[in-house]
């Protein structure tokens, strides 16, 4: 089990985009309904580490204040404005998408 972790922890580039592409064909082909009552302990066990190893001194002592600032914008600035899928996605996936 270690290794296997050690083994996704490493190549993370590869794991995550196949990961999420395993989740959409899941949800296409079975009913996922059952999986929103963990989205929110999900996304505590994949926040939480970050939070804990996080040096408060060091965001605090600034000099990456380009990179904030780049990184507000585009959270806060850009993604909830941006665009929305349009008429070229496939109807049953869009539906797929919103249920």
């Amino acid at each position: 089990m270690w290794k296997l972790l050690g083994k996704i922890s490493k190549n993370l580039i590869l794991t995550i985009p196949l990961m999420m592409v395993a989740g959409f064909i899941f949800g296409i082909l079975f009913e996922a309904q059952f999986l929103k009552g963990l989205i929110i302990p999900f996304t505590f066990l994949m926040v939480y580490p970050m939070m804990v190893t996080l040096n408060i001194q060091k965001v605090f002592e600034g000099g990456d204040a380009k990179a904030q600032v780049l990184t507000q914008a585009i959270n806060f600035g850009i993604i909830p404005f941006g665009p929305s899928p349009g008429p070229d996605l496939p109807k049953e996936i869009l539906q797929r998408l919103l249920k």
